[in-house]
């Protein structure tokens, strides 16, 4: 029974470390390949501002093929490394504030932090939320033999993209206004965009994942990959 648990432990190790090294790799990767033209405007609009400030951010949001494979691979218990893997990569690709009792140079808390948290939490949840959600409607053969079955693994990444970008969209205008936070001011071309590019980032990258990583962990550790 021991010797069982200690191989079913080293199994989630396994499976956690291969969860944050997608996550990390979608992060770092949606960085390097964003061509000029796939940027995403983001207006905020500070208090007593006349005019928004501009932020470009990335149009095409990998990581959520990257949480999605690792669900479809290891099922529901990489939950947790998901959540950790994404605070991690984050905190190292973009200086994440992830404490929101800390104080900015100017003494005033950092609020926002909690954004962040909600945001990873969309990343995580979202994605297992679009496999249950197919799973009741019986759509849920992802894999036949060692093959991705392109359709439903296609309307998958549809129906995760549309829960991340609702939910997204909740936590930049709702939770932003509770947390008396600088307000956004583009809802009608964000919904749009980031739609956008989370269906064509996720479902590019993981078909690369499909391709490319998951014939390499079939090959090292075959136990790791569970399917369910």
């Amino acid at each position: 029974m021991a010797r069982q648990k200690s191989a079913s432990s080293s199994e989630v190790f396994i499976q956690s470390g291969i969860t944050i090294a997608m996550i990390f790799a979608a992060l770092m990767l949606g960085d390097l390949i964003q061509p000029w033209g796939t940027k995403v405007s983001l207006s905020i609009l500070e208090k007593g501002a006349a005019a928004p400030t501009i932020f470009s951010i990335s149009g095409i949001w990998l990581v959520l093929g990257a949480v999605t494979m690792s669900y479809l691979l290891f099922g529901w218990r990489v939950v947790l490394a998901v959540f950790v893997g994404f605070h991690v990569s984050a905190l190292y690709l973009y200086g994440w504030s992830l404490n929101p009792f800390a104080l900015t140079d100017a003494g005033n808390l950092k609020t926002f932090a909690w954004t962040n948290h909600a945001h990873a939490l969309v990343t995580t949840f979202g994605p297992l939320a679009a496999i249950y959600a197919m799973r009741a409607f019986k759509l849920s053969k992802f894999f036949e033999g060692e093959k991705l079955v392109f359709q439903h693994v296609v309307f998958l990444m549809i129906l995760a993209a549309f829960f991340n970008t609702i939910a997204k969209f909740f936590v930049d205008t709702s939770l932003r206004t509770w947390l008396d936070l600088p307000i956004r001011i583009d809802e009608a071309t964000y919904v749009p965009s980031m739609l956008i590019g989370d269906i064509t980032g996720g479902i590019g990258f993981i078909f690369i994942l499909a391709l490319v990583v998951v014939p390499v962990i079939r090959f090292v550790v075959p136990s790791a990959i569970t399917e369910k």
